[in-house]
């Protein structure tokens, strides 16, 4: 199977360290996957290696991170991509701005600093989140306090075409941000 390679801390497609892994369930990525392939869990799906990985001791949180760290080790997962098969990608950005103002000034009008493409809002919650249909796929923005007049973006675009757009949309939505944040600098 390609992508067989053992974990080690230089292995990037291990969401932690070796040592943060194993201070957190016990084990290390060797012996996870050691553990994993004896079970036969390249054969299973995503949540059937999830369920595996908490038999095994990982707990509840760490099981999701065992299950998707064992599938790009092995090749049945390529980064940005989610477990249904299709890839996404995610940009955040802290700014100086409360909450109320970074949400007003991101939904008030989106042409101003979204790329070019189709927006269709499907739903939002005042000062928390907004979604909708974004080109051939789906846009989540949410928006989080920071404390002491910061707030957080956190925008996903998910149901890219394959993993060639992952960088290319990471890229077109950094600098749509850029733009968002230089009309937050100039209202204030």
């Amino acid at each position: 199977m390609a992508g067989t390679r053992q974990a080690s801390k230089s292995n990037t497609k291990t969401i932690m360290t070796d040592a943060a892994i194993k201070a957190r369930t016990g084990k290390d990525w060797t012996t996870w996957f050691k553990a994993l392939d004896k079970a036969g869990a390249a054969k299973l799906d995503h949540k059937a290696i999830v369920a595996l990985a908490r038999e095994m001791g990982s707990g509840r949180w760490h099981g999701q991170m065992v299950a998707v760290s064992y599938e790009r080790a092995r090749g049945l997962r390529a980064m940005n991509q989610k477990c249904d098969g299709e890839f996404s990608v995610s940009v955040t950005r802290v700014m100086d701005a409360p909450l109320q103002k970074l949400y007003a000034a991101a939904t008030k009008n989106p042409a101003a600093w979204f790329p070019k493409g189709t927006f269709e809002e499907t739903s939002r919650t005042k000062d928390k989140y907004w979604r909708g249909k974004w080109k051939s796929g789906r846009l989540e923005v949410g928006f989080y306090a920071k404390g002491a007049g910061r707030a957080q973006i956190a925008l996903q675009s998910n149901r890219l075409a394959d993993e060639t757009m992952v960088e290319k949309e990471r890229a077109l939505w950094k600098k749509a941000i850029d733009r968002l944040e230089a009309i937050i600098e100039t209202r204030s």
